[in-house]
């Protein structure tokens, strides 16, 4: 077993937990060999480690194939290795394990109605399993819903006015109270920025009233543009549609829609609610640490309701437990090379300090993709990381939520997501206890290309922070168009209390805004960036009335934009910036610039009359070929003469090589 590289073991789908991970030797009959899971891997480990037999370091190499994980594979401190000693979980090279949360559907399929087939699985009886979640040959299937579901945009009901705190008037047809099964049945409402999730109690015909079993967070049923969206989810008589499916929980009967050949059909339904847990308890000093995870994909796992229902968050990010893959507690390891898909909830959570998450592929997500908390010294690295397709269960989840601390977020490509791309706050809410404490360590966001967002809800961003030390540099963020035509939807947003912050050289083009400064932004330069067609504003200016702006720098950037789109939005004297200078501005459609909120200010000049862009051009910047989003300036533009520095997008994204 021990090799020049130190312990070595095999795990592989027909291996045993009982032999020794040897594998073995060609032509040999297999009698021993390697091990069959994870669990059997870390218990071998373990037991090397009692006989002091674990002194340098130890590979699990994990051959291809498919896993079925029956509970969480955890890791405790007790499983960690050493910085001489580490221990590494890895795919065998060139192949690729997968490790399942989920069960496959083999019930005897028969017709229902129409196109519907419809299985029993006895399991599921009388909530015994109650998915809410069903993959057919590895692509997520529709829950039956009222509206049907069309395009990526979807089709939404109207509230029409509140009945209660757990009760709303809905329109004629919108519910009916005869529907199958009613008190199984669910209803997500879209509020700005987030959502609740609620079971139906009862439904008054007469007055047009569903009551709910619990009440949603104070927004409640109206936004501040008016009555919220909603849909109706696991009502069988909505089950309209191919890929479209219904549980009954009390008949343990699935209900689907085929899209494929039944005899070839890979259904799994999830079981789990957590894949993997690395668990420390950084109270005690007790830390999973040197413990690495690489080129390991895992999927499968569900989400869950609550019998009074989800109110909502309270705030962007949706952060429902468990994650899929939980490293708390860490220091010094890493998850990469992996891949995490099919889950209900967010796929990554990172509590811990001097960690990586690096190379990874992150989609079909019911929630967002990685959450990262640091409250030590050394930062974490999230970098590489394709993360793409999130939302499906809890629209306001967003690419990478920092939920507390810094580090380094770098090189990630981020797209398809309802809400935003990268998310910083800095106060805590009532389902997110923790305030941000450690301001002090920088927090990095930088290269990363960030598109295709909030196309469910809206009040986001491409890169959205509530923070304070932050540098925001060399992004490219583009196609950021919220929910509705008056809603908001940001290529960078510089939210309230935003202190400290550089944003510097980034590319922003089709959003409904580039850019937006929130309430008491202090201390904050926006310089170099290229800021192309808001589809509303440009750069807007905020404050609450009892609040303003202090030293906010806008020097040497080119905005551009085309239509009715205003150059800036500036909500009275106290948003305005201390400094707005050495900037090229330019209206493709060859307009004057439009200045709103600013009284006695609709014109450029009388902007430049406050004392604001003095030095600043009204020109063409000369992209070298704009219908095809290169928006680089060509030599002889006249923003080099402004002092812009070109920016280099060659390693935006997972462009590049890869730092190791």
């Amino acid at each position: 077993m021990r090799e020049d590289t130190g312990i070595v073991l095999y795990v592989a789908p027909n291996g045993r937990d009982g032999w020794s991970g040897r594998l073995p030797a060609p032509n040999r009959e297999l009698t021993d060999g390697p091990l069959a899971s994870l669990a059997g891997a870390r218990d071998a480990l373990r037991a090397l480690k009692a006989l002091g037999a674990l002194t340098g370091p130890a590979t699990v190499y994990v051959r291809g194939g498919a896993y079925t994980l029956d509970e969480p594979w955890v890791l405790t401190p007790a499983d960690s290795g050493t910085e001489d000693a580490p221990i590494t979980y890895a795919a065998m090279p060139g192949e690729e394990p997968v490790f399942s949360g989920g069960r496959r559907i083999q019930g005897q399929w028969r017709p229902y109605q129409g196109e519907i087939v419809a299985c029993d699985i006895p399991e599921t009886r009388d909530g015994a399993w109650p998915f809410r979640q069903l993959f057919v040959n590895g692509r997520r299937q529709q829950r039956a819903r009222l509206p049907n579901a069309s395009g990526q945009r979807g089709t939404y009901h109207t509230i029409v006015e509140k009945a209660d705190d757990n009760a709303f008037v809905y329109r004629e047809g919108d519910f009916d109270a005869d529907w199958h099964n009613l008190r199984d049945i669910e209803v997500r409402v879209y509020h700005s920025w987030n959502d609740s999730w609620l079971w139906v109690a009862e439904v008054d015909p007469a007055r047009r009233v569903v009551t709910f079993t619990g009440a949603p967070e104070p927004s409640h049923w109206f936004g501040w543009q008016g009555p919220n969206r909603y849909v109706v989810e696991n009502v069988l008589e909505g089950l309209q549609q191919p890929g479209e499916w219904y549980l009954d929980r009390q008949a343990g009967r699935l209900y689907w829609w085929p899209t494929c050949d039944l005899a070839t059909a890979e259904i799994v339904a999830p079981a789990l609610f957590q894949l993997v847990h690395l668990q420390g308890s950084p109270a005690d000093d007790a830390w999973v640490e040197h413990v690495h995870l690489r080129g390991l994909t895992f999927c499968h796992t569900d989400w869950s309701l609550p019998p009074e229902g989800y109110p909502g968050c309270g705030d962007v990010g949706d952060i429902v437990p468990p994650s899929a893959v939980h490293l708390d507690g860490v220091r010094h390891c890493s998850f990469e090379n992996g891949r995490i898909a099919h889950v209900g909830t967010y796929a990554l959570e990172l509590d811990g300090y001097d960690s990586r998450v690096v190379g990874n592929e992150i989609h079909d997500t019911g929630s967002g993709g990685i959450i990262t908390r640091n409250y030590w010294p050394a930062p974490n690295e999230v970098s590489y990381n394709h993360i793409h397709g999130c939302g499906a269960v809890y629209p306001s989840a967003v690419g990478i939520n920092i939920d507390e601390g810094g580090g380094s977020f770098c090189h990630n490509l981020i797209h398809d997501i309802t809400q935003s791309g990268i998310y910083a706050r800095h106060w805590a809410t009532v389902h997110q206890l923790r305030e941000r404490r450690n301001q002090e360590q920088p927090l990095i966001i930088a290269h990363n290309e960030i598109y295709d967002l909030l196309y469910t809800i809206n009040d986001g961003a491409g890169i959205f922070v509530r923070d304070s030390n932050i540098f925001i540099e060399n992004n490219l963020i583009h196609d950021c168009y919220s929910y509705g035509e008056h809603t908001p939807g940001w290529g960078i947003y510089l939210g309230c209390e935003t202190r400290d912050t550089l944003v510097r050289n980034n590319v922003v083009y089709r959003t409904r805004e580039s850019v937006h400064v929130w309430y008491s932004n202090r201390n904050n330069v926006l310089e170099n960036n290229i800021l192309v067609d808001g589809l509303k504003v440009q750069v807007g200016y905020d404050n609450e009335l009892d609040r303003c702006h202090e030293q906010i720098v806008f020097r040497q950037n080119i905005v551009t934009m085309r239509g009715e789109a205003a150059l800036f939005r500036v909500h009275g004297e106290r948003s305005l910036p201390e400094v707005s200078d050495a900037n090229l501005y330019w209206h493709a459609d060859g307009a004057p610039l439009l200045i709103t909120g600013l009284d006695g200010v609709t014109t450029f000049e009388a902007w430049q009359a406050r004392g604001l862009d003095s030095g600043s051009l009204v020109a063409d910047p000369c992209f070298a070929d704009p219908d095809q989003d290169d928006y680089r300036p060509l030599p002889h533009s006249p923003a080099y003469a402004l002092g812009f520095v070109p920016i280099d997008l060659s390693r935006v994204g997972l462009r590049g090589p890869r730092r190791s």
